[in-house]
């Protein structure tokens, strides 16, 4: 499959068809692959649609979790942009569709329509996800995959999810990046972890689309309880607690020369299939 097909299945993918084939493929043998996959849905939702929108969530939330059951979907989530923020921001929500495997991935793109959504959904809902392209813009889509992370036990309890998106700088590389980040930030994480004063952190890679136009293509996600806790100082004592003796700026430095932060946001989670 080409790259101009792949990148229209990936937009119609998030339409009725794609829901109904999770629901209807039978989910087969897995592969021995367990690459978790995320595919990002960035949508655009008017301010006089977003208590539609949230309802026409909450049906897809239904197929999802039979998506779920029948092995075609590893995890959902529904989260809002808090920052950036304001009538010029290009997306204002994010869903997204984890998949386990190649498997999993191909099957969600390559789908066919079923018939027997219907039966899991009230008549309010049938309409609504009827008219899903009329509530919300679908305005891009991206599919990355874990590369590496640390979690707590109850990580997904997590309301606040600050996605970080990086580019590499003339003269380094993707590699060189994933190192740093496993070298100098990956330990930092894993100690505000165990102390509770952080829920994750997980590093992607981006899968597609894909080549030199990107602005992007490596990412970082940490994850915490609330606001409260995103806000609250820790990098000083960390980099001493972790890198005893090192100098940070240094560190900082070494970082810098490896990638470039495009951009940052924050997100606070509204929904996942795990909450009831």
């Amino acid at each position: 499959m080409n790259n101009t097909n792949l990148l229209g299945r990936a937009i119609k993918a998030l339409a009725l068809a794609g829901f109904c084939f999770l629901l209807s493929t039978n989910a087969g043998a897995q592969s021995a692959d367990t690459t978790l996959y995320i595919v990002y849905a960035y949508m655009k939702v008017a301010p006089d649609k977003e208590a539609e929108y949230l309802k026409m969530e909450q049906a897809f939330k239904k197929l999802h979790a039979a998506s779920q059951k029948a092995g075609n979907l590893y995890d959902w989530g529904l989260a809002r942009i808090a920052s950036p923020y304001g009538a010029n921001c290009e997306y204002n929500y994010v869903a997204s569709n984890v998949l386990r495997g190649s498997d999993q991935l191909a099957r969600y793109y390559e789908g066919t329509s079923g018939s027997n959504w219907q039966s899991l959904l009230t008549k309010e809902e049938i309409d609504l996800v009827k008219r899903t392209d009329q509530i919300r813009t679908l305005v891009k889509e991206e599919v990355w995959s874990k590369a590496d992370g640390v979690f707590s036990d109850d990580w997904q309890k997590g309301k606040i999810v600050v996605f970080n998106y990086f580019s590499s700088p003339a003269g380094a590389t993707r590699a060189d990046h994933i190192k740093v980040e496993k070298d100098i930030w990956r330990p930092v994480h894993a100690a505000r972890i165990k102390d509770g004063n952080m829920k994750a952190w997980i590093l992607f890679d981006m899968e597609f689309p894909f080549g030199a136009e990107m602005p992007y293509h490596v990412a970082t996600i940490d994850v915490y309880t609330d606001m409260k806790e995103y806000l609250a100082p820790w990098f000083n004592d960390y980099f001493k607690k972790v890198h005893p003796g090192k100098d940070s700026n240094q560190l900082i430095r070494q970082t810098e020369a490896a990638t470039t932060l495009q951009k940052g946001e924050v997100r606070m989670m509204i929904d996942r299939l795990s909450w009831k």
